[in-house]
């Protein structure tokens, strides 16, 4: 059974070279790098924050040690990830340091700000990291991990969290890309077949924490922010059709990959070639295909 992420259908879009290179002919050694390594620390960080809210008590969850336990996640996904390589360096040492400074005031403004955005007040957890596993084609399913799922009592809803960082948060051309808004959107989709539960009583989030502010702004700007993106019916059948588009291109009627050319797409300015591992250890020429 094949089986296909967010991530996946995002980097076909953005590159099908790419996307061969990774998922089918396997060649990835580590896409890991301080972005990576920083958004992990913090996800488990704050996921272990509300485990423990949730699960004990609000105030046993305020006495965690987060700057402690941001480090030691950020040095066990740098371990990990440069034990991956076989040349080369994940991240420098002054990175490391600058992204742990930067998260400690993320964690430091969430634990003063909680109740803007969690409660034990008329609401509960319902789970962490929470798996989506569900068969989309013959021999094809999709598959994702759930940051965050609570249940607002007050009508019995579901609500959809993702937790997002970023250098600078999200502008409004950040807000309106597709494929940012199309991954809590399928996430919502699958959660409601997987779990019976009526699309209308699910709603969904982004928590977008931004590492650095804006110097000299003339407004407060917060650490974290959120946004919904529209996710009703339509937005939600728009989306499943662009994404089985992908999956009917890519895989056959028994879920085995297509022979297709996989063009190169570099981008303007090579914009998708920054991060991508392939380019950098020389394996594809960062040219387009003609």
């Amino acid at each position: 059974m094949a089986k296909v992420s967010f991530s996946q259908y995002s980097m076909y879009s953005t590159c099908p070279r790419q996307y061969k290179l990774a998922y089918i002919d396997r060649l990835g050694e580590s896409s890991a790098n301080i972005h990576t390594i920083f958004g992990t620390s913090i996800h488990e960080t704050i996921q272990h924050f509300l485990s423990v809210m949730y699960g004990v008590s609000k105030k046993q969850a305020m006495e965690i040690d987060t700057d402690k336990l941001l480090l030691e996640w950020m040095r066990k996904e740098y371990t990990k990830e440069t034990e991956k390589l076989s040349e080369g360096i994940i991240c420098t040492q002054l990175e490391l340091e600058e992204f742990y400074g930067d998260g400690r005031r993320i964690l430091e403004w969430f634990k003063k700000k909680l109740d803007k955005f969690y409660t034990k007040s008329g609401f509960e957890l319902v789970g962490i990291e929470i798996p989506l596993n569900a068969k989309v084609k013959e021999g094809v399913s999709f598959i994702g991990f759930i940051d965050v799922v609570m249940r607002d009592l007050s009508d019995n809803s579901i609500i959809i969290i993702d937790l997002k960082t970023s250098t600078m948060g999200w502008n409004k051309y950040a807000k309106a890309d597709k494929f940012k808004n199309a991954q809590i959107v399928l996430y919502k989709k699958y959660y409601s077949e997987l779990f019976n539960i009526p699309l209308d009583k699910i709603k969904v989030e982004y928590q977008i924490m931004r590492r650095k502010l804006y110097e000299d702004a003339p407004f407060p700007i917060p650490y974290i922010s959120r946004h919904v993106p529209a996710n009703g019916k339509p937005t939600v059948n728009k989306v499943y059709t662009e994404f089985m588009n992908f999956v009917n291109e890519v895989f056959d009627d028994e879920g085995k990959y297509r022979d297709l050319p996989y063009p190169k797409v570099p981008g303007d300015r090579q914009k998708n070639c920054k991060f991508c591992e392939f380019g950098n250890r020389g394996i594809c020429d960062k040219k387009a295909t003609k």
